[in-house]
């Protein structure tokens, strides 16, 4: 019968490999059978490898037709990773154990570390088998029930099959959970987005839910710590599903059935099994094991509420600077904007007047206005057009520093541009410089007219950003036409591409705001002009791409 566990090679030396060491000559004609120089000397060591019969050492001189022969155990290199993975014992006498499993370990190759833990005994004080009870996904953390004859494993299963075996799973999910009523939390319909699915009777994976604590958050509102008590057999991908898509509750993670927190990078999940109770097979006691939660679910909840209170401060700095009355941020309208609450935005150093018929300026925009200022320096009597103007704030914002240009404000709103002439009145010592029009960008037929144009077109997509329902919440309050492009956000860079040529002088320039990871696809879009630079903006992301003529 064939063991799997061992390589075989067996081979006549060539006269190429007459006076070599035989350590030297399997290293360059056979590594694959040990695979390491390590692995090799412990295969002489062992006294796997032979000569016409004979263990030899790794200096053996070999001689022509000299017959090798290479047995190599892997089981035994096996053996040796298993022993550097650690087992936290928790509770153990000599019938059973509970261990710790933490999170990125693989199951199966973690119950086959605690086979050669020998810190685990038996009756006898060895151990040669065990076996695990319940399972944990890799990315999750938590106790297991080790058996360690197969007598309890049969006995152990039984009682797990049956659902007498009590698990606590300690969950992290986004949002704040009203109700611990598990009839009313979760939807028994299946979502959309998960058609081909069978539907998940929330009572078939759920005993009862309790909420232990409650944290307030800037990407998620708020953090909710709960404790579920489970059916066993635990399928934890039941689970996940069942918060993922029968609830507005996802567990935070970044595996799949779950939706991870933006600040969050950590590619485990955050769910561990916390406790575990069961009447011992032998004595009839009742055994509860009980162990405190991973600390990086306490170091993820404390920074989330340190970050919201930092957000609460410089939005409570807003409104002081605004003039207007005090404004109980806590008591506000959930996800509210704060700009369109207060009526304003402060960018490039100005406070512009919004409403809801602009898009909010954004810190990020700056680095376009950033860029035109350098792109025009020592330019005189520079005529800009800036397409989508919103509430003006580029084109206001450029203008202000460079006194002798004049620009074009379009838009396809009217009450945006209203809002435009306004910041321009109130913010820029010579209005009259700025026309306003509103009119589609597909239209703009001024020939060889502008120096620069600038434009920070509509580039969200607005399938890939639906997904994110806190980001939703928040973009639905600007207007859609000035966040969502079709053709996965290109849409109106397509658009421009054709209009620029017509609009933009021979030696004009062409300065554009790109979403994230959007510049090589705009590139493409605008193969026939030449990139002259990209700008990052404050938090590292290419975000302005600046474009001329090819000549």
């Amino acid at each position: 019968m064939e063991d799997n566990n061992i390589n075989y090679l067996k081979v006549t030396v060539p006269e190429s490999g007459h006076g070599q060491r035989v350590r030297r000559w399997l290293l360059l004609n056979h590594r694959e059978v040990a695979k390491s120089q390590k692995n090799l000397h412990r295969a002489f060591s062992r006294k796997e490898i032979s000569v016409n019969g004979e263990p030899v050492e790794e200096c053996r001189i070999l001689s022509k037709d000299d017959i090798i022969e290479f047995k190599y155990d892997k089981s035994l290199e096996e053996a040796d990773r298993m022993k550097t993975i650690p087992i936290r014992i928790c509770y153990e006498d000599p019938y059973l154990a509970v261990v710790w499993k933490p999170s990125g370990q693989n199951f199966v190759t973690f119950e086959k570390a605690i086979q050669y833990n020998t810190a685990l005994k038996d009756l006898e004080g060895n151990r040669e088998k065990v076996w695990c009870i319940n399972d944990i996904q890799k990315a999750a953390s938590g106790l297991i029930i080790v058996a360690k004859t197969e007598e309890l494993r049969d006995s152990f299963l039984k009682d797990y099959k049956e659902d007498k075996i009590q698990v606590t799973m300690r969950v992290l999910v986004h949002g704040s959970v009203p109700t611990v009523d598990i009839s009313t939390l979760f939807q028994p319909e299946v979502n959309k987005k998960d058609e081909e699915s069978i539907p998940i009777i929330p009572n078939d994976v759920l005993k009862s839910i309790s909420i232990v604590s409650q944290t307030r958050s800037n990407n998620a509102q708020y953090i909710s710590r709960l404790n579920l008590d489970l059916h066993t057999p635990l399928c934890n991908a039941a689970l996940r599903k069942l918060f993922y898509f029968h609830s507005e509750y996802p567990i935070i993670g970044n595996s799949n059935f779950t939706k991870p927190l933006k600040t969050n990078r950590d590619k485990g999940l955050c769910a561990a099994l916390l406790e575990i109770s069961f009447t011992h097979p032998i004595s009839n006691t009742l055994i509860h094991v009980k162990e405190e939660e991973p600390a990086k679910f306490g170091v993820m909840c404390e920074r989330e509420a340190r970050f919201y209170q930092i957000r609460l401060d410089r939005e409570s700095e807003e409104i002081k600077k605004s003039g207007l009355l005090p404004i109980d941020l806590e008591e506000r309208k959930e996800g509210q904007l704060l700009p369109y609450l207060l009526g304003q935005k402060e960018f490039c150093g100005k406070t512009f007047k919004i409403t809801k018929d602009c898009l909010i300026p954004r810190t990020s925009s700056e680095t376009l206005v950033n860029a035109s200022i350098a792109a025009l320096e020592n330019k005189e009597n520079i005529k800009i057009v800036d397409v989508g103007t919103g509430c003006g704030n580029l084109l206001i914002s450029i203008l202000d520093k460079i006194p002798s240009a004049s620009g074009v404000g379009i838009d396809i709103s009217g009450s945006a541009l209203n809002i435009a002439k306004e910041n321009a009145q109130s913010l820029l010592n010579d209005h009259q410089r700025i026309e306003w029009r509103v009119q589609d960008m597909s239209y703009i037929n001024d020939t060889n007219a502008f120096d620069l144009l600038v434009c920070n077109p509509p580039y969200l997509d607005f399938e890939k950003t639906s997904k994110q329902k806190e980001q939703m919440a928040a973009l639905e309050q600007e207007p859609s036409e000035a966040l969502f492009a079709k053709d996965n956000g290109y849409e109106w860079y397509h658009v421009l591409s054709k209009v620029a040529p017509i609009i933009v002088k021979e030696n004009g320039l062409v300065i554009l705001e790109c979403g994230k990871d959007m510049i090589k696809g705009v590139l493409n879009i605008w193969s026939d002009w030449e990139r002259k630079e990209v700008y990052k903006d404050i938090q590292g992301w290419d975000r302005c791409l600046v474009l001329s003529r090819k000549k």
